[in-house]
């Protein structure tokens, strides 16, 4: 399905130590962020940097999570390559929809798209 293009975000990511992490803790996700232990009683708190795709799909909103293609294939997102991303949006990618366990919908935008999405940029 055709999906309308509404804006591109960037979310910073967040790093923080924690105290009092107790022997035995193991890794877990809670509210966007990764804890892990260190050892000797502190803890590794982080959430990565998000790049967000805002769209319209049949007159109602979502989004995707582009930031890991453009990760995977350029490398880190600086300020400069991602104010190149965000500026040559297209108007226009074709997505899909998937649901996951919790019955919550989600997008993800073609291949296809990225790539052309990609060799706009010239990065």
């Amino acid at each position: 399905m055709l999906a309308t293009c509404l804006e591109v975000r960037y979310e910073e990511g967040e790093f923080y130590l924690s105290q009092r992490v107790k022997k035995g803790t193991r890794t877990k996700y809670k509210n966007g962020y990764t804890h892990s232990p260190r050892g000797f009683g502190w803890g590794d708190n982080f959430k990565p940097s998000r790049l967000i795709l805002y769209i319209e799909v049949d007159g109602q909103s979502g989004y995707s999570w582009i930031d890991r293609y453009f990760k995977d294939t350029v490398g880190r997102l600086t300020e400069k390559r991602r104010k190149e991303i965000i500026s040559t949006m297209p108007s226009i990618v074709k997505v899909e929809e998937i649901h996951n366990s919790n019955g919550e919908k989600y997008y993800v935008v073609s291949d296809a798209d990225m790539d052309s999405w990609l060799s706009k940029t010239g990065l």
